[in-house]
């Protein structure tokens, strides 16, 4: 079990990584095939939040693992600890939510997708993370 959850807590930033890295090709790509009028506003604004999304992300990760190394012993500091670090998951959740209906445009289908495999990454880890702890 240890082995697996180490794996996807290495998988979860690679594919976070590679949805950002992704997304921002897509934008870059969209633009120069025309598709973005070119009075709209500037296309730097998607790309820095994409970016900018990916640090919140892979920083609450960090934080989220941190939080949880911290947490080994049964007591109610350790309590405090993991629920402050599945509220930090949890927000991390809704982000991913929100960039998957974001980017839900016909444009952008294949970065809510791939906003979509990144969450599903992502759960996939928090039930790792759960069970590593029972």
């Amino acid at each position: 079990m240890r082995r697996t959850y180490r794996l996807i807590s290495y998988l979860y930033p690679i594919v976070l990584a590679l949805t950002s890295g992704a997304g921002v090709l897509i934008l870059i790509k969209n633009l120069k095939a025309g598709t973005y009028d070119v009075s709209q506003d500037s296309i730097g604004l998607p790309i820095g939040v994409t970016l900018m999304v990916f640090l919140i992300l892979a920083l609450t990760h960090l934080l989220q693992i941190l939080l949880l190394r911290w947490a080994c012993a049964n007591s109610f500091a350790a309590l405090l600890l993991k629920i402050s670090a599945y509220l930090i998951a949890t927000v991390s959740l809704l982000i991913l939510v929100d960039r998957i209906v974001y980017w839900s445009i016909p444009n952008h289908a294949v970065i809510a997708i791939l906003y979509g495999v990144t969450a599903i990454t992502f759960v996939v880890f928090q039930m790792q993370t759960i069970a590593q702890l029972k």
